[in-house]
């Protein structure tokens, strides 16, 4: 395979950094081969032929399993051809075997900026794209969309508001039965991990006056709860409504009060 910006050959040494790394921000398809598997040379055209259709909006890193069995057996790689793909920095997905071209495309299109996007990767396409991905719930594609636009333009008005949404949403997913956490701070209003869970869910369903009062709750109960995480939550939150709306005014008075 020819080495290309977005199709080079990964080594135990590179894997790290061209993979792992990588796909932080964009996602990295690592094939797993060797000169002797049969299906492997019938994959291997394919996954080239996508790479190059996509033009680099994903890297496609191939480690030969003879040369590198370490970073095969890192990964428990048993069967060859696998390919694994990498996504916000750890694997997200993998399948064996050589697999229908349209299966491919639709695996790494889950993963992807959207086609309308992805010859204009500047910074409004990006934020468009990380708030497309934040309504639909997908906060590890969001969060890595999230970086690329940092990379891209540190100071951009929408970027604290779209780490601040990503926050939300991540530990909304993390713990998802809203009932058995409403259950858990009746049980013991001193569960601080499932107030902010629940605060998470209010605000990921855009209930921000309920996501701040729990917030708020949680900042009379322990200030000092997970690094201060109400408190860094409640200031995420008003970059998410924004300096003029009435719950920042109002919020902001009553959480200067706790911290003074």
């Amino acid at each position: 395979m020819t080495g290309t910006p977005f199709k080079f050959s990964a080594t135990a040494a590179t894997f790290g950094s061209s993979v792992v790394e990588a796909s932080a921000t964009r996602p990295v398809l690592a094939d797993f081969w060797a000169p002797w598997c049969g299906p492997c040379r019938t994959l291997m055209p394919l996954l080239d032929r996508i790479a190059d259709d996509y033009g680099g909006r994903f890297a496609l890193a191939k480690v030969n399993t003879d040369e590198e069995p370490q970073v095969a057996a890192q990964f428990g790689i048993r069967s060859i051809p696998t390919v694994i793909l990498f996504h916000g920095g750890k694997a997200a997905e993998q399948f064996v075997g050589v697999q229908p071209e349209a299966s491919i495309r639709a695996l790494l299109d889950k993963y992807l900026l959207p086609a309308s996007h992805g010859d204009r990767e500047g910074p409004e396409a990006l934020a468009d794209a990380a708030g497309a991905q934040l309504e639909a719930r997908d906060a590890t594609a969001a969060r890595a969309t999230i970086d690329r636009l940092a990379a891209s333009d540190p100071a951009h008005p929408v970027l604290a508001a779209l780490r601040a949404r990503a926050g939300f949403l991540e530990a909304a997913v993390a713990r998802p039965d809203f009932a058995a956490l409403r259950s858990a701070i009746d049980a013991d209003p001193g569960d601080h991990g499932a107030r902010h869970a629940i605060a998470a869910h209010h605000a990921t369903a855009g209930d921000y006056a309920t996501a701040l009062a729990e917030w708020l709750e949680l900042m009379r109960r322990d200030r000092r709860f997970g690094d201060e995480l109400a408190r860094r939550s409640m200031v995420g939150a008003f970059a998410v409504l924004g300096e003029g709306h009435e719950l920042v005014a109002s919020y902001r008075r009553r959480m200067s009060s706790l911290l003074h």
